[in-house]
């Protein structure tokens, strides 16, 4: 498993709170239950942008919001699916990537260059063994990898739960697993083979 390969993922699912109903007052994005704060996403937009030395903008609070939702998807589908990984995996997986990357230190730079903040890591690395969990349980003849089936499963999820998107942020395309590009600001959302790169851990 690469840094690389944890990018589209990385959201701050450690800071998603409980919600109490559909509303989007003073939430950036509302998944089923889960919901990320205005405050949130300021303040994860203001880490990382500094982490990159990059000035804040719209188009990085978009990724958060992107990556944060399908975060929330894949969770949903795990737990529709029955699958799960312990905390012992992710420390395990954790620690392989620490030593490959030759310590703690160059592992969080590789993760801030990836455009995940060092303390995101566990959550980001969480994901992305539930996704490869999902993608073996999706295989079949036609789909030998599992990713065709599992990102269409992500969708159906996406449609079920219908996520809520700050209109000042964008808008949720199930289709793209994306928030949709604001007019003249951001750049267009990602196509539909960007959203199958997006599962495609290993």
């Amino acid at each position: 498993m690469s840094i690389k390969r944890w990018i589209p993922v990385v959201l701050a699912t450690g800071v998603a709170l409980a919600g109490c109903g559909p509303t989007l007052a003073g939430s950036a994005a509302v998944v089923g239950e889960e919901r990320l704060t205005d405050a949130q996403l300021a303040d994860a937009t203001s880490r990382l942008a500094e982490g990159l030395g990059i000035p804040e903008s719209a188009q990085v609070s978009q990724a958060i919001l992107s990556r944060w939702v399908v975060a929330e998807l894949v969770d949903e589908l795990a737990q529709q699916r029955g699958v799960s990984v312990t905390k012992g995996a992710v420390d395990a997986s954790i620690a392989k990537e620490t030593e490959r990357a030759g310590g703690a230190e160059a592992l969080e730079q590789s993760a801030l260059q990836a455009g995940v903040v060092p303390e995101m890591i566990p959550d980001v690395v969480r994901t992305t063994l539930l996704i490869q969990e999902l993608s073996k349980v999706s295989v079949t003849p036609d789909d030998p990898s599992g990713q065709s089936g599992l990102l269409a499963q992500v969708q159906f999820v996406s449609d079920q739960l219908d996520p809520q998107i700050s209109p000042r942020f964008g808008s949720w395309d199930a289709q793209q697993l994306s928030v949709g590009a604001l007019p003249d600001d951001l750049s267009a959302p990602a196509d539909a083979t960007d959203a199958l790169t997006q599962l495609q851990m290993q």
